[in-house]
């Protein structure tokens, strides 16, 4: 196959299911590259999608809304596992459409199994189970560790409900996921975090959204852990109105010559136990915490668990530089950790004044950790 084809009713269409052309490029593979303008419609049915033969940089695979709108395509299946199986997929887009599981019990909008690199989602809309579960199975987006992924990107899409938004990562330390990308993402309802990598080598997540009802006390909006090299996470918002974390980092490990990048983000946690704006932990090391905002919303009856930042990390050479911390409630902790570097960070009056921080900026190598 090769060229431009057309799914759906009309009687101009080269295929009336996404099925079927699913089947016509796993049978007889690309020799360029190939496009698949779909007539809006509602579209029930499964999909499974394998190794395409000659799909590569040059021969790549496209399945978009025929409209260019998001909401005009739909991709919808209600039964248990996912709505789409991408199994050994490479070079392969989706652009304008929804893929929904969000009438299923369980399972994921979108899963992706084996080797696979070079998947784009730009401007999808995924509507996930809205459910009150932890664990992968019920992720909206669910990347699994059995093999290499690399070149994923997410472009301007929208992430609902679900056990957790994207949840990916590689398979262990000797086998990282790497060029993740998240850009201009809006994830709404997770209930235990909305993004959750793991294993991955130098992922991005800018400008994106977090928003999250969850009444789950762990939740986190963004979960990192075994990042390796210069990770950034920049220019996003989170409003978790409970959970534990904004931005939780753990054994993320930098390059002292390529620094991991928390910069710019707007970040609002609220809740009744124990939060943090940004919590480091494990070991993580080489960062850089830059220009954002934390303000904690909290009963003040639990403010001795709450901080805006809280590094309980044994990792070295973390830098947190004019950042500006808002409180509601008097009497939070402003800052608990230890071996980081303080620079003119704005903090509010109400500070825990055992922490002999001021607003005007205090250089500060080592901070004894309050449990």
């Amino acid at each position: 196959m090769s060229g431009n084809f057309t799914i759906g009713a009309s009687e101009n269409s080269d295929f009336t299911t996404i099925n079927q052309a699913v089947e016509a490029l796993t049978c007889g593979g690309i020799t360029g590259p190939v496009v698949f303008s779909i007539e809006n419609g509602t579209y029930k049915e499964k999909v499974n999608f394998s190794t395409v033969s000659g799909a590569s940089a040059l021969n790549t695979i496209t399945f978009e809304s025929k409209s260019g709108t998001n909401t005009d395509v739909v991709l919808s299946y209600a039964s248990t596992d996912a709505t789409v199986v991408l199994n050994g997929t490479s070079y392969v887009s989706f652009e304008n459409l929804t893929i929904d599981h969000g009438k299923g019990t369980y399972g994921n909008c979108m899963r992706v199994d084996g080797k696979a690199s070079n998947i784009n989602f730009h401007g999808v809309v995924f509507e996930g189970v809205e459910t009150a579960r932890t664990g992968s199975a019920d992720a909206t987006i669910y990347f699994t560790s059995n093999a290499p992924k690399s070149n994923i990107a997410f472009q301007d899409c929208e992430v609902n409900n679900g056990s957790m938004g994207i949840c990916k990562g590689g398979k262990s330390s000797n086998e990282l996921d790497s060029k993740t990308s998240i850009n201009g993402t809006l994830f709404y309802n997770q209930y235990e975090a909305a993004v959750a990598l793991s294993n991955e080598d130098a992922p991005q997540l800018t400008n994106n959204a977090f928003t999250s009802l969850s009444t789950y006390d762990k939740f986190k909006a963004v979960a990192l852990s075994d990042i390796a090299n210069q990770m950034v996470v920049s220019n996003n918002i989170v409003n978790a109105v409970h959970g534990e974390a904004g931005v939780a980092i753990n054994n993320c490990k930098a390059q002292a010559e390529g620094l991991g990048q928390i910069t710019f983000n707007s970040i609002t946690v609220g809740g009744q136990k124990k939060a943090t704006g940004i919590l480091l932990s494990g070991t993580s090391d080489n960062h850089v915490l830059n220009y954002n905002r934390v303000k904690l919303m909290m009963n003040d009856d639990q403010a001795s668990s709450q901080a805006y930042y809280r590094n309980t990390s044994d990792g070295k050479n973390v830098n947190m530089m004019n950042n500006i911390f808002y409180d509601l409630n008097t009497g939070s902790y402003t800052i608990i950790g230890n071996s980081y570097k303080d620079r003119n960070n704005q903090l509010p009056a109400q500070s825990n004044p055992d922490m002999v921080i001021s607003a005007n900026g205090i250089s500060v190598e080592k901070v004894e950790i309050i449990r």
